[in-house]
């Protein structure tokens, strides 16, 4: 795609978990929509940002979200952050859109770690993710997920706490492919998905 194109379009980073049926149609072939939420999504992505889908195998979308200017973010949420992580440097952010309702992302480094928390309209700290190194890991949360998937390079490893619930998300790379786990504790497996790279090209206003 030449670069006047891609002046028009986000690049797209899907979870790929089913086919997503684009927002068109052809001859002899009617097409699936996508959310609208998605057409806003795209108009309050950065121009060189990423705009992530999470599907079912159904094709129900999970989750949506795009990375945003960090000056898009409610002072109140960057102030709360500042406040948590004093000598922390916010890198990132992002726009939400989930089941729950909508959110932001705020992506900073503290401590020698990246941090990710995720706050709802109001606020409220709803979600946040650290990394780990892999000798912080559980053994048998990073054992699954190597059988989960099998030759699987480790890549990464994150603890995600979210409504009292912790979790752990382990990102392995195969085959050109980079895959996540999501794991409990004890190793048990609660959801594994291929990332995938595509574009998504919408008219602008």
């Amino acid at each position: 795609m030449s670069s006047a194109s891609r002046s028009s379009a986000c690049v797209l980073s899907v979870f790929v978990l089913s086919t997503l049926g684009a927002c068109s149609s052809t001859k002899g072939v009617t097409l699936g929509e996508v959310p609208p939420e998605l057409v806003g999504l795209y108009d309050v992505a950065r121009p060189d940002g990423v705009i992530e889908l999470e599907l079912e195998r159904d094709g129900t979308v999970r989750e949506m979200e795009a990375e945003v200017a960090i000056e898009a973010v409610p002072a109140a949420i960057l102030d709360a952050v500042r406040a948590s992580h004093p000598s922390g440097r916010i890198v990132g952010a992002e726009r939400e859109l989930t089941a729950e309702g909508k959110g932001w992302e705020v992506k900073l480094q503290a401590g020698g770690r990246d941090l990710e928390l995720v706050f709802d309209e109001g606020g409220k700290l709803i979600e946040s993710e650290r990394s780990l190194s892999r000798s912080e890991a559980p053994a048998a949360v990073l054992q699954a997920a190597e059988r989960a998937v099998p030759g699987g390079a480790f890549r990464s490893v994150e603890a995600v706490e979210q409504g009292g619930k912790s979790v752990y998300h382990v990102k392995l790379a195969k085959g050109g492919a980079s895959y996540k786990v999501v794991l409990a504790a004890d190793g048990k497996v609660e959801r594994k998905v291929r990332e995938h790279r595509a574009e998504i090209e919408v008219p602008i206003e």
